[in-house]
């Protein structure tokens, strides 16, 4: 950790103790019990607020939902979100973008706390979705437009939050599921309040099936496992401690063919095993008019993957060790906060956080064995970044009609010095069932120690692929507006919601190719650039229906420009029209049947200088026998829509599973 001078500790430790309490997010997500967990949100505004007031793009995935969806991943949980894309990557990860924004800048929570993750902009995101344990998931809480005024750098497009299940009543969950891509065995424990304690447990184990691509092609597969516990001491009734501690690992195995440059075959046999630790404590307390917490909480995440490349058709050259990759991510955060309620018409909400990261990666690749002349090309990368930062947001509400919230964050980079982000967000209710909604702020993301510092060297067939940092990379800028005309109408409800986003310095790559003596490709130097100007000009619109007590529908569109100002080109991996359609049916019973089939459109999505248009249809169907006992089967894409392998999609999928409640 690097010294910062007496002004700055001084202003950071005030900033922290006037802001002691609990773990916020896990207090706050308590009392859903005494609401519903559809109608009220804490990520939006780090406060508990109602949906309908808060002025952000908000969506709430319910459990309720993830049931109905026969959703055994995140993945599967977010597929009709709302101006949220999710796309598959090469049997490998997934992307995330909100509003066309890049999956770097997609904010992924677990109940209001970052996780040690990867940092690269190939990976940042690509397999978080696949690394939550889903048995421990109570809801998802989508926020869409610049957050970086109260959450900071990585939350320039969104948030998303995976709120987890609380220990507050006694419950116990066993499940099974399986299907195409996986099979998995889990449990949940709650054992409730006991006196002064709660516990919590539960754990996930899970078998990536190995499916085949193409022969001698597969993806990621293996074993992974998940376990988590949380314990909670009241101290009184506002009063207490929570410890969180969480375990993931990995062993996966993914094969491939490659034909190099002199057209000799090749295979390779990767191994990746990943392992997560996690740990926090927290206080919590409150009074008549202040609601505060104090929580730290350090992950890390240990990578080591090894490629063993054989070619069949030269024996003499045999098997080799090809590539080794050990690359540790840790995270250390402190964060306070406190919300004081002056009156029932404000509401002020100030806090302080510290987080220090660090990255630590050896690369070794070879190309061909040593004993036939050949050396290892090594990389080596460890650096750290601490950050620090102060935020006051207040809640206001004028009249009956009219809230308006005012944010600021002050953020200290250690290599890039102070930066400001301001957010002012307002809704004003026409009517008990209509309002409109407006926002308008600046967003803002560092580089990541990759991008400043990496030094990779690989061997791809018969290439060799440089990458290497840029540590003078400046921060990306956004500005953020959008308004939002949203309300219900009987049976109907609906969203509209034009937004517009200007992105200074977007981070992006620039790539050198290295042509051998035939005029082929030999060789590839990458490395980090800022781009000048970047926009994204979008509209979202949703409705809902619900026809009778057994049919319901929904359906969402979203329109998208993305591009490069400087050179009026359209931005990659982002379709220019995206919509789904959803209908349900339920018999309406008191251990309902439903069933649900829905579809998701992409219209003009830009790949690698192409367009492309498909959809997919999907269905699932869950039944409650009895209150202790419910299962349920499903299908993705269900016409087997297939791309090759232009732009991967997944092709016809299953699932099946049951859940047992005690």
């Amino acid at each position: 950790m690097r010294n910062l001078n007496k002004k700055k500790i001084a202003l950071l430790t005030a900033c922290v103790v006037s802001a002691v309490g609990h773990m916020a997010f896990a207090a706050e997500a308590d009392n859903y019990d005494e609401y519903s967990g559809a109608d009220y949100v804490v990520t939006a505004t780090k406060t508990q607020i109602e949906k309908k007031e808060v002025p952000t793009a908000v969506q709430v995935v319910t459990q309720e939902d993830i049931q109905q969806m026969g959703a055994y991943n995140l993945q599967d949980a977010l597929k009709y979100a709302t101006g949220v894309d999710v796309q598959s990557l090469g049997m490998t990860g997934n992307q995330v973008m909100v509003r066309g924004m890049g999956t770097m800048h997609t904010l992924i929570l677990v109940d209001g706390k970052r996780m040690a993750d990867e940092d690269t902009p190939a990976t940042q995101n690509h397999y978080v979705l696949n690394r939550i344990n889903m048995a421990d998931v109570e809801r998802i809480e989508i926020i869409r437009g610049a957050g970086s005024a109260i959450y900071g750098s990585e939350a320039m497009g969104g948030v998303i939050n995976i709120i987890t299940k609380k220990a507050s009543q006694p419950s116990a969950v066993i499940g099974l599921n399986t299907g195409t891509k996986e099979v998995n065995e889990y449990f949940n424990y709650a054992s409730g309040r006991q006196g002064k304690v709660a516990v919590k447990v539960d754990g996930r184990r899970t078998k990536v099936r190995d499916i085949y691509s193409s022969p001698g092609n597969s993806n990621q597969f293996g074993n992974k496992q998940y376990f988590n516990a949380d314990i909670d001491y009241a101290f009184d009734d506002n009063s207490g401690l929570d410890i969180t501690a969480g375990y993931m690992k990995e062993k996966l195995t993914g094969l491939s063919n490659s034909v190099s440059t002199t057209g000799s075959l090749s295979t390779q046999n990767n191994s990746y095993n990943q392992e997560r630790k996690d740990f926090g404590i927290g206080y919590y307390g409150k009074d008549a008019k202040n609601d505060y917490t104090l929580r730290t909480y350090y992950s890390e995440l240990a990578k080591d993957q090894t490629a063993v490349k054989t070619y069949p058709n030269s024996p003499m050259i045999g098997s080799f060790l090809n590539t080794n990759d050990e690359h540790n991510f840790k995270k250390f955060v402190v964060e306070g906060k406190n919300t004081y309620s002056a009156d029932e018409n404000n509401k002020l909400t100030y806090g302080a956080e510290y987080k220090h990261e660090k990255s630590d990666r050896t690369y070794r690749s070879l190309f061909m064995p040593e004993w036939m002349g050949f050396s290892w090309a090594e990389g080596i990368s460890n650096h750290s970044i601490d950050t620090y930062a102060a935020y006051v947001q207040d809640e206001i509400k004028v009249g009956e009609k009219l809230l308006v919230i005012p944010a600021l964050r002050w953020d200290y980079h250690d290599q890039f010095g102070s930066e400001v982000t301001a957010k002012l967000g307002s809704t004003y209710s026409l009517d008990a069932a209509n309002r409109i909604k407006f926002n308008v702020g600046t967003g803002y993301r560092a580089p990541t120690l990759y991008e400043l510092y990496a030094d990779m060297k690989k061997s791809m067939g018969g290439m060799s692929v440089n990458v290497v940092g840029n540590p003078d990379l400046q921060p990306e800028k956004s500005f953020d507006i959008d308004i939002a005309f949203e309300g219900e109408n009987g049976k109907a409800n609906y969203k509209l919601s034009p937004f517009y986003n200007h992105i200074k310095d977007m981070i992006g790559s620039k790539t050198t190719y290295i042509f051998g003596p035939t005029g082929g490709i030999s060789g590839a130097n990458s490395s980090y650039i800022n781009i000048d100007e970047a926009e994204i000009f979008g509209v979202e619109a949703e409705t809902g229906y619900s026809f009778d007590n057994h049919w319901s529908a929904m359906a969402n569109y979203t329109y998208l420009n993305a591009k490069d100002k400087d050179t009026d080109e359209r931005l990659e991996n982002r379709a220019k029209h995206t919509g789904t359609l959803k209908l349900s049916w339920t018999d309406a019973k008191e251990n309902p049947l439903t069933a649900s089939l829905w579809s998701k459109w992409y219209v003009a999505y830009y790949y690698a200088e192409k367009e492309y248009t498909y959809n997919n249809v999907n269905f699932v169907v869950d039944k409650v026998i009895n209150k202790n006992l419910r299962v349920y089967a499903g299908v993705d894409n269900i016409f087997d829509k297939d791309l090759g392998s232009d732009l991967w999609i997944d092709g016809r999928t299953w699932r099946v599973g049951a859940e047992m409640t005690f």
